[in-house]
């Protein structure tokens, strides 16, 4: 359990998972687990288009494609 002081200190409450890694010069780096995720959910960058857009237009462009393939054929 991390002292009241200390837990102020780094903006946890009681309760709150954290991470504890070592760093360079054997510095302990603590933080809690919300924060880690937070900062790996930003990592990620910003979606541009949903991952449904993207199917939506590979569908149409799909269908388009078999629509000129199925013309082609009736020739």
């Amino acid at each position: 359990m991390l002292p009241v002081a200390l837990r102020r200190r780094l903006g946890l409450r009681a309760g709150d998972e954290v991470r504890i890694s070592e760093e360079a010069g054997g510095v302990l780096g603590v933080e809690s687990r919300q924060a880690a995720a937070r900062a790996l959910i930003g990592s990620a960058g910003r979606v541009e288009r949903s991952t449904v857009d993207e199917l939506r237009v590979d569908r149409l462009e799909q269908a388009a494609a078999e629509d000129q393939d199925a013309e082609r054929g009736s020739r």
